[in-house]
């Protein structure tokens, strides 16, 4: 029922009664067998916060709201929970940032999970009826109170079901306006609904036709008020106002809209609207990180610049509480406490702020590692900040290149300048010291210093730690044989490259994607390649048990010997130089050379003594170890059990960090998707997240379609309406739209009866391959150009570029920049 109605306000009395009226606090004095109601008010939502500073008092009990994030002057009302004697906490999500004060929690159930009557701003009447069972411990709101009373000892709480509330709440309508004493729970159910008055077997539609109105003289009584702005005035010191509101797409606090992934598509963070005149006189300019200040508090949140609001007025969603450890996003904690006298409500809307550029104190950044993930934070880094120290440590000789793409540069397909992944150009404009072939031995968190081999030390403000992964090593008394690799890094490519010529036989040990990669190189060199995996299948974690039987029929076709259940358990070495190797089966073979390629191990062993790890350095969502000043990206970094080995992962994580280390308190990293491309000459085959259905768990489903001759084989595993996973092979026309469903966890719908029955065409590759993830040529991209796609992301998603590995994205840029520079300079022209 409508809170008005029923009086569920500390100054109402049910069925639009008035406290202050004598007549009416006697009848419901009379109907609840009370000797009276009390004349003075209960305490409004902002009252009991000041009585709970001032210790007037001393419980509170919150039920179906979020006060420290819906309530003005947050830091107030976060003071006063910590203050208060008891604090019991009722709601049906756990993770409010009102439950963190809860001395006592006590779960609701939610509006399927029960039943009862509500009415809506039309006078609507609907009974709502109880859909599943809540879960756990979990009860209607009205037997949580009457349950709590009872035990307290207070009388008139024995109600059995939702249907005696409804009956005594509309005996209390008898003779009032609102009656809805002729309607029964049946009755509501026949008809759906009705609007209140209900007499004679109907609602009425319209009130007031007979035009007499609920005042003392039953007439329209019409009042000139005088604007008076009571508000906190603007001053020198605080210029602008401050109004705060809801975005399209949420509700309140977000506890329940905010689960919903679509519904974050439209606006994901906090942010502050700015009119272009007050944007250039504070020198803002969009996405600057801005820095809001009050009386009460600030906000830091990303700057959006428009017309939408006046100039001398600045916009803040309310929706936003804290941010993991953070309550910088917080609209909040900068409105003041001021309520209107008569509606007590308070003033959301007018509060005199200040606005400024964040300004980031100057330090010095050590980046450890220059792989993918180190030049991506350096790039996103220096969009916003041109004036920190960046120190990169580098074990290599040579920084920043594509190790992904080393088969291709061991068959050469690609060229040594194909891997770089920035020019010396671009590497000089970024403004680095890089120190190359050093390995970090040791952290000292004491006094913020690292400890390098050849006895090199280096201090930090702030240390990243980015140095990936090394090949997981069999036997490491195999490894000092000349003609025996891992494939990691560019030393080990050329040693390989000068070390095999045509016709040699080659023993490749694993079928995961870096070991069939560097067959498919091999096979290109004319090679006679045998590759031994010891489970049954190719790339088992990433293909199911259909796709993995399909890929290695393609392969024995190709060419490959493939000994699948079997492994190495012996390795010698023959006059001839060559290696006889047996295996676990009973087999045994001669080889020229051998190539492990069997998993990776993350380096953290400098690390074990400073920072917590386990198979990884453990990250919070803003990447930042148990050091608050060291941080970890790519290979290395541990979220949550998880660890994230791909391209795509490490330059997220990346681009996050640089964000929260400018400024912004929402950048955070929750994990990404599985994504696997396999890069091998005639064989078009990915995965995305979820590849096989998890065992005994029914909510989970597959949609799939095979052509085992053709080896054509697509699958889609849908859980709850949304695409969590899928298998490509044969063709990947679908993988841009797969992708970026599952990442953005959107509701199917209607859309999941044209999954894998799209019919997609293939573009044929123009020019020069770019991609060869997805088989996108350089032509493709500068079609796509020309056609008027500008933006990077949206060039990626049109053509598929840049969506596999993501090695290629730095040229689609390159591409792109060229192209805008020509059509630049042709309107000068």
């Amino acid at each position: 029922m409508g809170g008005r109605e029923v009086g569920g306000m500390s100054n109402l009395l049910p069925a639009h009664r008035d406290l202050n009226n004598e007549n009416h606090r006697k009848e419901v004095a009379d109907f609840w067998g009370v000797e009276e109601i009390p004349l003075k008010a209960g305490y409004t939502a902002t009252e009991m916060i000041d009585a709970i500073e001032e210790d007037k008092l001393k419980a509170i009990w919150i039920i179906c709201t979020n006060p420290l994030v819906s309530m003005p002057n947050s830091k107030k009302v976060e003071s006063a929970l910590k203050k208060a004697r008891f604090v019991v906490v009722q709601d049906i999500y756990a993770n409010t940032d009102t439950m963190a004060f809860a001395d006592v929690i006590l779960p609701a159930a939610g509006w399927l999970e029960k039943e009862g009557s509500m009415t809506n701003s039309e006078r609507r009447v609907t009974n709502l009826n109880k859909v599943i069972d809540p879960p756990g411990e979990a009860l209607p709101d009205y037997e949580i109170i009457c349950r709590v009373a009872k035990q307290m000892g207070y009388s008139g709480f024995n109600f059995k079901n939702a249907e005696e509330v409804f009956n005594e709440y509309k005996l209390l309508t008898r003779g009032t306006s609102i009656s809805i004493e002729e309607l029964t729970y049946e009755r509501l159910d026949q008809i759906g609904s009705v609007q209140w008055p209900y007499k004679n077997g109907k609602g009425l539609k319209r009130l007031f036709s007979d035009h007499k109105f609920n005042t003392h003289n039953n007439k329209a009584n019409l009042f000139a008020v005088e604007p008076h702005n009571e508000s906190q005035a603007s001053s020198e010191e605080y210029p602008l106002i401050l109004t705060t509101g809801r975005v399209r797409d949420q509700w309140h606090t977000m506890t329940k809209t905010g689960k919903v992934q679509k519904l974050k598509q439209h606006i994901n963070q906090a942010f502050v609207e700015i009119h272009p005149s007050d944007a250039q006189k504070y020198k803002i300019e969009e996405d600057d990180i801005v820095v809001i200040k009050g009386p009460n508090g600030k906000v830091q949140v990303p700057a959006k610049i428009t017309t939408d609001i006046r100039s001398g007025v600045v916009f803040l969603p309310m929706h936003w509480g804290k941010v993991l450890s953070g309550d910088l996003a917080r609209a909040n904690n900068l409105t003041n406490d001021l309520i209107d006298p008569i509606s007590k409500e308070p003033d959301f809307k007018f509060t005199a702020v200040s606005i400024s550029k964040f300004q980031k104190a100057k330090e010095r950044i050590v980046i450890a590692g220059a792989g993918a993930a180190a030049l991506h934070f350096i790039q996103s880094f220096r969009k916003k900040n041109k004036r920190d120290e960046i120190v990169v440590i580098s074990k290599e000789k040579h920084p920043f290149y594509n190790r992904i793409l080393l088969p291709e540069y061991i068959s050469g397909q690609s060229s040594w300048e194909n891997l770089q992944k920035a020019s010396v150009e671009e590497i000089k404009n970024l403004n680095i010291r890089i120190e190359i072939e050093l390995c970090l031995e040791n952290i000292n968190t004491d006094d913020k210093t690292i400890s390098c081999s050849q006895k090199k030390t280096f201090s930090y403000d702030k240390l990243i730690l980015a140095t990936g992964s090394k090949p997981y090593v069999l036997n490491s008394e195999w490894m000092k044989h000349p003609k025996i690799f891992t494939i990691r890094n560019k030393i080990d490519a050329d040693r390989l490259k000068d070390s095999i010529s045509k016709g040699n036989r080659v023993l490749i040990v694993g079928g995961g994607l870096l070991g069939l990669e560097v067959a498919a190189s091999l096979l290109e060199l004319e090679m006679q390649v045998t590759l031994a995996n010891r489970s049954s299948r190719l790339m088992d974690r990433q293909l199911d048990d259909v796709s993995s039987q399909l890929l290695s029929e393609i392969l024995i076709e190709k060419g490959i010997h493939l000994l699948l259940n079997d492994e190495i358990n012996q390795l010698l070495t023959t006059e001839e130089n060559r290696y006889q190797v047996s295996f676990s089966s009973g087999k045994r073979s001669l080889f020229d050379a051998v190539i492990f390629a069997v998993g990776t191990q993350a380096n953290i062993e400098f690390a074990k003594d400073a920072l917590d790890c386990r198979r990884g350095i453990i990250i919070d969502e803003h990447l930042k170890t148990s050091n608050e000043s060291i941080f970890a990206i790519g290979e290395i970094a541990e979220l949550h059990g998880k660890m994230y080995g791909i391209t795509a992962a490490a330059e997220e994580q990346a681009s996050i960090l640089a964000n929260h280390l400018n400024g912004n308190p929402m950048s955070s990293y929750h994990g990404s998707e599985a994504m696997n491309m396999l890069k091998f000459p005639g064989i078009n085959l990915c995965s995305i997240g979820l590849t096989k259905l998890p065992e005994n768990d029914p909510s989970y489903e597959e949609i799939v379609f095979t052509d085992k001759k053709a080896r054509y084989y697509k699958k889609c595993i849908i859980k709850n309406d949304v695409l969590v996973g899928s298998i490509l092979m044969g063709d990947k026309a679908e993988f841009a739209e797969f992708k970026k469903l599952i990442v953005q966890k959107t509701e199917l719908s209607d859309l999941r009866n044209k999954l894998l029955r799209t019919g997609k065409a293939i573009e044929p590759v123009i020019g020069k391959i770019l991609c060869s993830c997805n088989q996108v040529g350089e032509g493709n991209i500068e079609n796509l150009i020309g056609s008027g796609v500008k933006d990077l992301d949206e060039i990626c998603e049109k053509s598929n570029a840049g969506l596999g590995c993501g090695s290629c994205r730095p040229e689609i840029q390159k591409i792109l920049n060229d192209q805008l520079k020509n059509e630049q300079y042709e309107k000068v022209k």
